[in-house]
């Protein structure tokens, strides 16, 4: 047996002298060797290495290729391989196939692919690229020596395992509260031309186009009714995906919804002192922040809620969604942008950035009611439209308001606000299957691989659940766009108000019907996940959320023109102003509006004009909080609590230091020294990027930190940990106790086949850049 082994600091002739050792290829920063299990200790004694063996297996909705079974050889040849068991004859025509390389990706590999008629259409997973090839190219390919196996792309794989015999009355139960569009489809294509090309054959199948967004290469499809009921339609949907150009086919979710005290949880001295006092002065002043949400007070900037007075900078109503159509009376339907059913997009914006005016003289509070970015600019986008339901039941579920003005292609959304001037953006909504990398999901990691300077918030979801009644929250009930790579994904901790009303099991009792979470309370302990908050993984094993902030009885903005009755989780005292709210989709936009004082921060004190949503992300992370000291990252509280306070105003001696990277390529690294003194003390060091589309993780860069000892640290790794981490585009080090003298910061492109990639370092420490 052999191992694949990542070498680095070494030459090609000292591993290549070591029995049984073989070097696949060679890179300016290491080498990736094939070694027998015999040599692998003496290959590694005194070196720094990776063992990436299972970076080699293509992940599927199957669980996963062996590639160390080939499938076809280097003369174009078929063999008969376990997954393709069964696997039908393929048409004539061109394919996708799914290339491994022998090792990362280099450039030239790819372009030699080109030369042998291979065209690269995407990234599937580790060093495995999707190609579209026909019939002469595939030997060509397949006898490149930088080739290490081939495979037709399965048509089982581009099903989402959620896609085939689905009963819509029964959503998948670590996500209970999703709900999907009855027999609807997204459809999703490798490329647009193929996309158009195929519609005559989508219809034959015996689906009708509800959505085809322009320019886009997804389109969402209703399957016509059929006489041979469930059977029938998982045989249509297995047609389906042989169409050529199919990527993906997935049900079509229906996206839902998902501050006095929650802003001294979130450690904000930094903002709530002027200039030249205590703190910093800092507002969110010039920052312009975006919320997509149901609708905004009454609509009307010019007698907007007294929160918002002067500073809504534009408002945009969003109608209904062309895929509704064949379900309502009123399709394309648009009531405006006013907040009319349960105040949500009221409530959120105002934890984003209202200014409290409105509670300037409310008693029993600890400071004014408003967001931390209150002297922000808002761009508000309304999404929300009233349902005429054809079937009556609906109204109930999936309800008679839903944020059906969401686009089908979320592009548009995100463009519109970025012309705006809006560079962070605060989504508290979401909904689909657990873990799920879908089309939103890709559409929004490819505006942020375009448009690297602009930060996108998601909320975790409110789908926590004890379904095993152990008294322990279960894992991977995450969901969409907050799956996404390029996203900052928040989940909730606990407010600190004692003496809020009910316990989790309470209100959700057939969620935690077991003890401690049945009889704990919702807002007691700040240091305390929310049992509602989703948790990770993502499908692909991605640590999410990627951080927590209050979403207990959060008390924020009241829309003026809800019904007398809507007061959410509560009112406060007489006024009608303001209310209390709950969910991950109240800690997403307290965090929103931390990024906005961040983002100013960036600008004004550390002199960096326009900060990257992977610099914010990167700040962000480096300040936050572990709850009840445990072990980080993990995938109920990700990286820990916001806290603006540890990382814009650390205490004497620690200072930040921020640093914006230029791309890396394959094999390339950059190195930076961190001087560290006089005395030894915490060092904190948090490497983020905004990855390439795709449903994994794309371009893999890992952080090593060397002490002056001489010690290798490895991003997101346990202290003495030897494992790199290869599936996320955040990587933290955390050293409680740092020894003085000089530190090694190493950012290593391991595989960029789809770069250069760019990156993000943030600092916490009594550490100034070394020569």
């Amino acid at each position: 047996m052999t191992q694949t082994l990542k070498i680095y600091d070494v030459d090609r002739k000292t591993i290549e002298a070591m029995p049984g050792a073989r070097v696949l290829a060679t890179y300016p920063a290491f080498l990736v060797a094939q070694v027998d299990d015999a040599a692998v200790n003496a290959v590694r004694e005194g070196r720094l290495t990776e063992d990436i063996s299972d970076q080699y297996v293509i992940d599927d909705a199957d669980g996963g290729i062996d590639t160390n079974i080939p499938r076809i050889t280097a003369a174009g040849e078929a063999k008969a391989h376990p997954r393709y068991r069964g696997a039908p004859a393929l048409p004539p025509g061109p394919h996708h196939y799914l290339v491994q390389f022998v090792g990362p990706i280099k450039k030239a590999w790819l372009s030699a692919v080109r030369g042998a008629g291979g065209e690269i259409v995407a990234p599937w997973s580790g060093f495995t690229m999707v190609v579209r090839l026909d019939r002469k190219s595939v030997s060509k390919v397949a006898a490149l020596p930088s080739v290490r196996w081939m495979g037709h792309l399965p048509y089982s794989a581009r099903l989402s395992p959620q896609a085939t015999g689905r009963k819509e009355e029964k959503p998948n139960p670590l996500t209970p509260r999703s709900q999907y569009l009855p027999g609807a489809y997204t459809l999703q294509f490798f490329r647009r031309d193929l996309a158009e090309r195929a519609l005559p054959q989508v219809r034959r199948l015996g689906f009708e186009i509800l959505d085809f967004p322009a320019k886009s290469p997804v389109m969402i499809v209703r399957a016509k009714a059929s006489s041979k009921g469930e059977d029938r339609l998982e045989v249509r949907l297995g047609d389906l995906s042989r169409v050529h150009g199919v990527r993906n086919i997935a049900p079509q979710p229906i996206r839902r919804t998902t501050n006095d005290q929650a802003a001294v949880i979130m450690g904000t001295a930094v903002s709530s002192a002027p200039a030249g006092g205590s703190g910093l002065g800092l507002s969110g002043a010039g920052e312009i922040i975006a919320v997509c949400d149901t609708g905004l007070d009454n609509g009307d900037p010019k007698t907007i809620h007294p929160d918002f007075k002067g500073r809504v900078l534009a408002i945009k109503s969003y109608p209904m969604g062309a895929y509704y159509a064949p379900y309502v009376k009123n399709p394309a339907g648009d009531d405006g942008p006013a907040d009319l059913d349960s105040g949500h997009g009221t409530h959120t914006s105002g934890s984003v950035l209202g200014d409290g005016t409105g509670s300037a003289n409310l008693p029993g509070l600890a400071g004014p009611v408003r967001g931390l970015s209150y002297k922000a600019k808002l761009v508000f986008q309304a999404v929300e439209q009233e349902m005429k339901w054809m079937d009556p039941s609906y109204n109930e579920k999936p309800g008679r308001y839903l944020l059906s003005g969401l686009p089908a292609d979320l592009t548009t959304l995100f463009a519109w606000a970025y012309q705006q001037g809006a560079r962070v953006h605060s989504n508290s909504w979401g909904g689909g299957d657990p873990g799920a990398y879908d089309d939103q999901c890709q559409q929004l990691d490819q505006f942020v691989w375009n448009h690297p300077d602009f930060c996108i918030l998601f909320a975790a979801g409110n789908d926590g659940t004890d379904r095993n009644r152990d008294g322990v929250v279960d894992a991977g009930s995450v969901t969409s766009p907050g799956t996404a790579k390029n996203c900052i994904t928040v989940g909730a901790s606990e407010n600190n108000r004692p003496g809020s009303p009910g316990t989790y099991g309470e209100y959700w009792p057939n969620d935690y019907p077991s003890p401690p979470l049945r009889d704990d309370p919702l807002a007691d302990n700040p240091n305390q996940m929310v049992a509602f908050s989703s948790r990770g993984p993502t499908s692909d094993n991605r640590i999410k959320p990627d951080v927590v902030a209050p979403g207990t009885y959060i008390l924020s903005t009241r829309s003026r023109v809800v019904a007398s009755n809507q007061w959410g989780y509560g009112r406060f005292g007489s006024s009608t102003l303001y209310m209390f709210d709950s969910g991950t989709s109240m800690a997403t936009p307290l965090t929103a509006g931390a990024i906005g004082v961040i983002r100013e921060y960036l600008r004004k004190k550390a002199n960096i004009a326009s900060p990257s949503a992977a610099l914010l992300k990167a700040t962000l992370i480096a300040g936050a909080v572990s709850l009840n000291g445990a072990q980080r990252p993990n995938n109920d509280e990700g990286h820990g609590r916001v806290n603006l306070d540890a990382v814009l105003a650390p205490r004497l001696p620690l200072r930040n230091l921020f640093y914006e990277g230029a791309g890396l390529a394959t094999g390339k690294q950059m190195e930076r020294v961190l001087t560290l003194g006089p005395a030894s003390g915490p060092l904190r060091v948090v490497l983020a990027y905004s990855d390439f589309p795709g449903p994994h993780l794309v371009n893999n860069l890992n952080l090593i930190l060397a002490g002056p000892d001489g010690i290798n640290y490895l991003g997101n790794a346990a202290a003495g940990a030897s494992q790199f981490d290869a599936a996320n585009n955040v990587e933290v080090i955390d050293i409680d106790v740092a020894s003085a003298g000089d530190w090694r910061v190493r950012v290593v492109a391991s595989n960029v086949p789809n770069g250069p990639q760019p990156f993000a370092l943030a600092v916490i420490g009594s550490v100034v850049w070394g020569a």
